[in-house]
């Protein structure tokens, strides 16, 4: 691909990048889209599969500045730490805890649920489209509540997100247990939210996508992005491992790879990443019809094709340590105090990299004094509920018009 021009080149295939290219190329865009691995080999194979539009708390906000020493006392609890990487985190846990201050985190619930109030409508638009609507399921989803202390000490929250609009339905155990009669009788309640949805395969999900920007003209190359650099004439010379080529237009939507080639760019941002577990029960012996959140136990379980996936766990290790499975295999015994005769025969343990800033909202928009560079990364926990409407604003950024989503607070150089 020596001199090759190209129009557009998104870089990273995870569910962000993928979304993106297809976008633009429902435009009349020629993209060019590449990453290191095939689509869906990263993070956003193995995501909770929850559209999650009832999350616009961030995680930096002041009730998690206060719950977090007792969280690290866990090794296994919902956070954890690595104290080898302390020293590294140390900057972004700085910001963090100025994120979290209560003004902030207000802010940041804003943006966050600006963001998650077009997201089911833009995926619909995105599944029409690319005809995959079957893989998006409309049930909404439920928490629960395995005691009367648990129920009390999330009444606050719960206020606060009607208070931003989310609507929520309480539940006893009798109702929650007619929606799932898979639930243990133990649970003394929990909350319905019927204005979110999931996946029933979010690695089907995403390689279907490829394959139709694929199918329509846009091209995937397999190659890692070594170096960008701008060039006088505007556009970018990009170097690949076994290549070059030029880019008129460049989108970075690499995920956790994405801080260094912004650096490239110019750009400095506290980008770090929290790394994911997931445990598959291809065989749960139990049926759910939707997510169930614990409230107590913070963690997802999501039905899919393939089985019952277990995931919600926050480690912070950095991109080199190794996976401790032992944060996947815990799940399941958190697991089978909610769902009684639950199975985890030929069970699949599996560990990826949330890209996350210490606001808890990603960056989204055209690079400052580069007209034909855009960054969409840092999405957190929210990849997959944001994918569609983060495409969508990218395609309007590029088209030179206005989102209808305010980006000013998702500016890379906020920080």
């Amino acid at each position: 691909m020596n001199s090759v021009e190209v129009d557009t080149l998104v870089v990273g295939a995870g569910v962000i990048g993928t979304a993106i290219a297809e976008q633009l190329q429902s435009r009349g865009d020629r993209v060019l889209l590449v990453d290191r691995a095939e689509p869906g080999s990263g993070c956003s194979s193995g995501n909770a599969g929850h559209f999650a539009t009832d999350a616009v708390l961030p995680l930096a906000n002041p009730q998690m500045i206060l719950s977090i020493p007792k969280m690290l006392m866990d090794p296994l609890g919902p956070l954890a730490i690595r104290w080898s990487y302390l020293p590294s985190m140390l900057p972004w846990l700085l910001r963090f805890a100025r994120a979290a201050l209560p003004a902030n985190a207000r802010a940041s619930t804003r943006t966050l649920r600006e963001l998650n109030r077009h997201s089911i409508a833009s995926f619909d638009r995105l599944l029409a489209r690319t005809g995959l609507q079957d893989l998006m399921v409309k049930r909404g989803a439920l928490t629960l509540y395995q005691t009367e202390k648990g129920r009390r000490a999330h009444r606050a929250t719960v206020t606060v997100l009607r208070d931003y609009g989310i609507e929520i339905e309480e539940l006893d155990i009798g109702a929650l247990r007619e929606l799932e009669p898979a639930l243990s009788e133990s649970l003394v309640g929990g909350l319905y939210f019927p204005n979110t949805a999931h996946t029933v395969n979010p690695l089907r999900l995403l390689r279907e996508l490829a394959r139709v920007f694929r199918a329509g003209g846009g091209t995937f190359e397999r190659a890692e992005v070594q170096r960008l650099t701008p060039q006088a004439d505007g556009e970018v010379a990009v170097q690949l491992e076994n290549s070059a080529l030029n880019a008129r237009r460049v989108i970075v939507a690499a995920g956790a790879w994405s801080k260094s080639l912004a650096a490239q760019l110019g750009y400095r941002v506290p980008l770090d990443t929290e790394r994911g577990y997931h445990l598959m029960l291809p065989h749960p012996a139990i049926e759910l019809k939707r997510p169930l959140v614990s409230f107590e136990r913070s963690f997802v379980m999501t039905p899919m094709e393939e089985g019952l996936r277990l995931a919600g766990t926050v480690e912070l290790a950095g991109l080199k340590a190794p996976p401790n499975y032992q944060r996947a295999d815990i799940l399941y015994r958190h697991a089978e105090a909610i769902l009684p005769g639950l199975r985890r025969d030929d069970a699949q343990r599996w560990m990826g990299f949330r890209p996350s800033l210490p606001d808890s909202l990603p960056v989204i928009g055209r690079a400052p004094n580069r007209k034909n560079i855009y960054f969409a990364f840092g999405h957190q926990h929210l990849g997959l509920t944001q994918a569609a409407i983060t495409a969508e604003i990218v395609g309007d950024l590029v088209e030179g018009r206005r989102p209808e989503v305010d980006i000013r607070p998702l500016a890379v150089d906020r920080f």
